[in-house]
């Protein structure tokens, strides 16, 4: 179970002089075989996915810090949809489910959660026998949302860094025009550059819970892209304003030369008018005022 020791020991780990890449796929070559799909991997996810599910459903339930901002977000279109009684929420990089099965059981199971997880084709074909009524899986936005039909919600944890064109992924999520955006994880370079690095992590690290019996821990690497803040809040607040701002350095790491920060936004969709207004006189005062002022 993620808490606060195992990530600071896992940033320390981390802290050794991380080479930077021109290009994503230039990183790829100093990965692992299949970097992010590797099967070895999305196995280990999906069994502690499965042990995970069964464990929330027959004990006390725990709440970490990153799954609070979920509840958080989740708390504001169950509070404007009151009268149906039904959430739809779109989980970008949600791999095999578990932010799904982790806010259903904490959630009333008379208030319908909708929940569909955009993710690799392999991850998809993966998870596809942990499908409900209410969890779907699909690897494009497109088919989510005509899964959805609307969308209040778009979930994501520390995804950004883990896909090759950070900017086209972000476009396509604004794109979608849901209410909320929840940006848990993220990690982000206060100099105006994208970052392009290599992310080395135990096996064991990934999911939730302790490493399935019969799997050798092991390091894994992938390609890591921290995007230029400025550039992010540029394209973000084009559309979205900044609610909240969540303490959470679990979706970062140090970078030599670079100045890498981390935490969580929770973002809503500006009105019409509101969104005339900031498009067309005043981008830079929301961006600067957004980091100044939001705590």
């Amino acid at each position: 179970m993620p808490n606060l020791t195992q990530y600071i020991n896992r940033l320390k780990l981390l802290k050794n002089k991380q080479r930077k890449f021109n290009s994503y796929n230039e990183a790829l070559k100093y990965c692992s075989v299949d970097a992010y799909e590797k099967t070895e991997l999305i196995d280990v996810i999906l069994k502690k996915t499965i042990h995970f599910k069964s464990t929330i459903n027959n004990n006390v339930i725990p709440v970490w810090e990153t799954s609070a901002y979920s509840l958080i977000s989740i708390l504001n279109p169950a509070l404007e949809n009151a009268n149906s009684k039904t959430i739809n929420v779109l989980d970008f990089g949600g791999a095999c489910g578990a932010h799904y099965f982790h806010l259903r059981a904490l959630i009333d199971t008379n208030i319908k959660l909708n929940w569909v997880v955009v993710e690799t084709n392999t991850m998809v074909n993966y998870a596809k026998n942990l499908e409900t009524e209410e969890l779907k899986f699909t690897s494009t936005f497109s088919e989510a949302v005509s899964k959805l039909g609307s969308v209040d919600l778009i979930h994501t944890s520390g995804t950004l860094q883990c896909v090759d064109d950070p900017h086209k992924y972000l476009a396509e999520m604004l794109g979608i025009d849901a209410r909320w955006l929840l940006f848990n994880r993220l990690g982000l370079n206060k100099i105006d550059r994208d970052v392009i690095t290599i992310h080395k992590s135990k096996l064991s690290w990934n999911g939730i819970g302790e490493l399935p019996e019969g799997y050798e821990d092991k390091w894994i690497k992938y390609p890591f892209v921290f995007m230029s803040e400025k550039k992010f809040y540029d394209q973000l607040q084009k559309k979205y304003s900044v609610i909240a701002k969540f303490d959470d350095k679990t979706g970062m790491f140090d970078v030599a030369g670079e100045k890498i920060v981390g935490y969580g936004l929770l973002c809503k969709k500006m009105s019409q008018l509101f969104y005339y207004f900031i498009s067309s006189t005043c981008q830079e005062f929301c961006y600067y005022t957004s980091c100044c002022f939001i705590v």
